[in-house]
């Protein structure tokens, strides 16, 4: 969470005073003991160094699936489009209707490979489908392909250049255009997707220039190249062609949790916009040999301050955080240790004094710490960076803030996407 800073009053490095008294004013607004908090300001100076890292006439496209990892989709795209994002990219067919429906104008990628009962939505939505064969349009003809404007389909070509999922071969690409060529299909793009980690900068090199190479025939053709997402910007590697394409980065999420992963990225200045704040909802000093929660995995061997905090896994918090996660307590930075099972609404941590009822914890922090950041909860779980923020669902309201105000909440349950 952001307040003003200890030093010059910005919203960079908040005070805890500052950041408990945000968090107390949304309590208070909200009525509940835990929310997610995304602050628009991050996401916006996220934009600004990926401007940095990109070549001088390469533009933005931001993806934003998954509700933009977690963050909300719609205030993450408003940020975006504020700060001259040219285009969007989405997973799937629906998260592109669901922008369209809300009135976002700009072209729309879609990632996902495009089957033949999507066209008909395609068309109508306006969206810029991706390709990795010829399957979904074998059934159409040139006419059945038109927007509603009259113009002709775009689409978008996936190459696999050694993510060996989807993507056409390069040595099929020449094929696949010339289809396209046939039933007058408009090449909106051609792109790849880096498979290894921001360390294996080889490996992704080897890629582009595999990437390069099969698009090389067709550079006297209108269609655009992009294959820089978060790893590739980092490494600057794809980050001056026509587009980058970030994800993650874009709410200040590194792509991989290994260390020296974090560290590159941290480095390049991208600032994490996300956080779980919470505040005690129950709390008891228990005696020795309580055994607390499902299972009773956790004993106490002295008198302890044990706290309920009312967020579990049903709202996105692992189960596997049970007797090994940690939850920052902001007045004093310790970290508390999870005791007891993570259960479904509920986790309790223990505390080496008495809470106050108007203390606030934060159970994933917006920083880079190894222990309760996305990377750190990832690192220790063995799990995705982006995992960590994409599995809140929407039971917790989600609360979004510019310079330190609440700009946008959206209620429990409210939201979808």
């Amino acid at each position: 969470m952001t307040g003003p800073s200890a030093e010059n009053g910005s919203a960079m490095t908040p005070t805890p005073k500052a950041v408990e008294e945000l968090a107390n004013r949304i309590f208070k607004e909200t009525r509940v003991p835990s929310f997610i908090h995304v602050n628009l300001d991050a996401v916006a100076h996220n934009v600004d160094v990926i401007r940095r890292l990109s070549g001088p006439n390469t533009e933005l496209m931001g993806v934003v699936k998954g509700s933009a990892y977690g963050s909300g989709i719609l205030p993450v795209v408003e940020v975006l489009l504020e700060k001259g994002a040219k285009e969007l990219a989405v997973a799937t067919m629906s998260e592109g209707i669901y922008l369209r429906k809300n009135d976002v104008t700009v072209p729309i990628l879609v990632l996902g490979n495009l089957i033949e009962d999507e066209v008909v939505d395609i068309l109508q939505y306006n969206l810029i489908p991706s390709l990795s064969w010829d399957k979904a349009l074998r059934g159409f003809q040139k006419g059945d392909l038109c927007y509603p404007d009259g113009r002709r389909l775009q689409v978008t070509l996936n190459i696999d250049t050694g993510m060996s999922r989807y993507g056409v071969q390069p040595e099929d690409l020449a094929e696949l255009v010339e289809f396209l060529d046939d039933l007058e299909v408009e090449i909106h793009s051609m792109y790849t997707h880096f498979q290894s980690s921001i360390t294996e900068v080889n490996l992704n090199r080897k890629q582009l220039e595999k990437f390069l190479a099969a698009t090389k025939p067709y550079e006297g053709r209108p269609f655009y190249r992009h294959a820089a997402a978060t790893t590739g910007l980092v490494q600057g590697l794809g980050a001056d062609l026509d587009f980058v394409r970030p994800g993650g980065a874009i709410t200040g999420l590194c792509s991989g949790s290994d260390a020296e992963d974090a560290k590159q990225f941290e480095s390049c200045g991208f600032r994490p916009a996300l956080s779980v704040v919470t505040r005690p909802a129950f709390y008891k000093l228990l005696s020795a040999g309580r055994r607390i929660g499902y299972d009773g995995i956790y004993e106490t061997t002295e008198p302890e301050w044990i706290v309920n905090l009312t967020t579990g896994w049903s709202d996105g918090c692992a189960r596997k955080l049970s007797n090994q996660g940690a939850v920052k307590r902001i007045r004093t930075g310790e970290k508390c240790p999870i005791v007891g099972r993570v259960s479904m609404d509920s986790i309790t941590i223990k505390l080496p004094d008495a809470p106050h009822s108007d203390e606030v914890f934060q159970l994933v922090t917006d920083d880079f710490d190894d222990t309760t950041s996305a990377i750190g909860v990832a690192r220790r779980l063995g799990a995705a960076v982006y995992e960590i923020t994409g599995n809140w669902s929407t039971r917790l309201p989600r609360v979004y803030t510019k310079g330190g105000e609440v700009v946008k909440v959206f209620r429990s349950l409210e939201y979808t996407n």
